[in-house]
């Protein structure tokens, strides 16, 4: 299992990495499985250089997008919430 933040998603990280956050200790459990944020979406929102701070890197396989459709090529299941 992987996790991607995309769209408005990156903008969360910084959020959600916050100790007081209601949703930090839920955000925490899965950071492990946090596999990058979208390098182009974390620039539109302006949080590229937080989102890195966090910890969590920057993904952009195509034009500064996450590639889902290599994942799906690789056999992984795109859920989107």
């Amino acid at each position: 299992m992987q996790l991607i933040f995309d769209g408005a998603g990156p903008k969360w990280i910084p959020e959600l990495e916050k100790p007081d956050h209601m949703a930090h200790g839920l955000y925490m459990a899965v950071k492990d499985r946090i596999a990058g944020a979208c390098e182009f979406c974390a620039g539109a929102f302006g949080v590229k250089d937080s989102v890195v701070a966090c910890g969590v890197k920057l993904t952009g396989e195509y034009d500064g997008h996450p590639s889902f459709k290599k994942l799906a090529s690789q056999g992984y299941q795109i859920i989107t919430f």
